[in-house]
């Protein structure tokens, strides 16, 4: 098929999507089992490590001290090859170390495109920012992601930010392990704020099979609120 004509096609299948998080609901590593046999538990432990007990690898445990990235974090669970890791709504170079929710050691699984996975969520107030991803793939299993591509049409959000942050809002194009940085605004705090592009008519859109992450960083310190949210709008293609 011809350029035009796959250009068109894309076009003629896009779909909106709407995605929001709350306190403590954005995914920062997402797991998936690959291992021959069960797991026994997935537990993260506040400021210590991430523990995945199995019963064909063990107990495999991930200190924060020794990994002290996200990216670092999912980059050592994947070379034990256990567990398939990836971060989800945030971003490689943030920090790991009191940033990720506790986890009681159990084996709960979310499930998600008819896939079963282990979420790992952002201590918002200890992270001390909001993320949330557009992607074409939240998990592991579409191999043809590489042909298609998202866009980011608005950011809305209300949060606790203490403070207004210089640059505090900033929207990431993701392409594998390679974040580029490619809007900043300044982020204002316990207002609802809409952020978009020529009213609404124009959008950033990133390449064939890349992602678009949005962070909203706090001043000093993030406050837990059941008035906070961040909402991304955009479509995917």
């Amino acid at each position: 098929m011809g350029s035009l004509e796959s250009a068109l096609l894309k076009q003629a299948m896009a779909k909106g999507e709407v995605r929001q998080v709350v306190d403590d609901t954005p995914v920062a590593i997402r797991l998936q089992y690959i291992g021959s046999g069960s797991v026994t538990s997935v537990e993260v432990v506040t400021a210590d490590d991430i523990e995945l007990i199995t019963s064909d690898g063990g107990t495999d445990t991930y200190l924060f001290s020794a990994y002290t990235t996200l990216g670092a974090l999912v980059d050592a669970i994947n070379g034990d090859g256990i567990f398939k890791a990836k971060v989800l709504d945030s971003v490689r170079s943030k920090a790991s170390d009191n940033t990720l929710l506790a986890r009681a050691a159990s084996a709960t699984v979310v499930s998600e495109d008819g896939e079963s996975y282990f979420d790992i969520c952002l201590d918002v107030d200890g992270a001390d920012y909001y993320g949330c991803r557009l992607t074409y793939d939240r998990g592991f299993k579409k191999a043809h992601k590489a042909t298609h591509r998202v866009s980011l049409q608005e950011i809305k959000y209300n949060i606790n930010l203490q403070a207004g942050v210089a640059k505090g809002v900033k929207v990431y194009e993701i392409d594998g392990t390679t974040e580029t940085e490619i809007f900043t605004e300044l982020s204002v705090t316990t207002t609802a704020t809409t952020i978009n592009f020529a009213s609404g008519e124009a959008k950033k859109t990133a390449k064939e099979g890349n992602d678009i992450v949005v962070i909203i960083n706090a001043n000093t310190a993030l406050t837990d609120s059941t008035a906070n949210y961040l909402r991304l709008v955009g479509i995917i293609e």
